[in-house]
């Protein structure tokens, strides 16, 4: 079985080495051993977790989803938790994305009432009260 160095480990799952102590602090890692001259010494079986939790950022997970499904799967996670895990994550995306499209909707409609050159009484009315020109500069 191999060992490596922090800064091995760090290169090899390609991490920061801070990164790797705060995984362990966080308990996303077990702590590591140590060599007889006080180097923090990893397994492959360490190597393997960091790439897991780097892919699953990559994904969108937060550490503490990371967390949670680590330790349920101290042993070995049921690809049925995981999938409703990935699951809950979709749908969580999906309701940001229409969250942002709603946002993005609202600041079309008020640009375009802006730029109107017919504008309702109550938007030059906002407009004044803000203290903004009507004008429009090219």
């Amino acid at each position: 079985m191999s060992r490596f160095l922090r800064g091995e480990v760090a290169r090899m799952a390609q991490l920061n080495m801070e990164t790797i102590r705060y995984y362990e602090n966080y308990g996303l890692i077990d702590t590591p051993s140590r060599s007889d001259s006080g180097y923090r010494i990893y397994s492959e079986e360490v190597l393997t977790r960091l790439t897991f939790i780097k892919n699953a950022k990559d994904c969108g997970f937060t550490l503490k989803e990371i967390r949670k499904a680590l330790k349920a799967g101290k042993d070995s996670i049921r690809v049925e938790d995981f999938i409703a895990l990935i699951d809950r994550k979709i749908h969580s995306i999906e309701t940001e994305i229409e969250r942002q499209q709603n946002t993005k909707n609202m600041l079309s409609h008020l640009k375009s009432s802006l730029q109107s050159v017919h504008k309702q009484p109550e938007i030059k009315q906002v407009l004044q009260t803000l203290g903004i020109k009507e004008e429009i500069e090219a």
